[in-house]
């Protein structure tokens, strides 16, 4: 994970293929921030899984910073296609 771009609220990720294990109780890997994914921007009740994302800062800084994968969010994916950069927001 990176910093965001300023006064951007929504940054597109990439494809991303995931693949499901069972993990070590009591492991941790201070280098990984476990992410929460979510169907839509109201999290309330569309909580999907956790993601283990790789980062140069320390895990807590983006707890603070409330980041998480959210699966839909309308109006920032449209027209954004897999090899092209996503579209500029002014």
């Amino acid at each position: 994970m990176e910093e965001s771009i300023p006064k951007q609220q929504f940054s597109v990720v990439p494809i991303i293929h995931c693949k499901a294990l069972q993990t070590q109780e009591g492991k941790v890997d201070k280098a990984v921030y476990m992410c929460p994914c979510y169907m839509t921007t109201n999290r309330d009740k569309s909580y999907v899984f956790t993601a283990q994302l790789k980062t140069k800062h320390n895990p807590a800084k983006w707890v603070l910073a409330g980041a998480a994968l959210i699966l839909d969010v309308e109006g920032v994916s449209d027209g954004f296609y897999p090899g092209t950069e996503a579209p500029r927001r002014c």
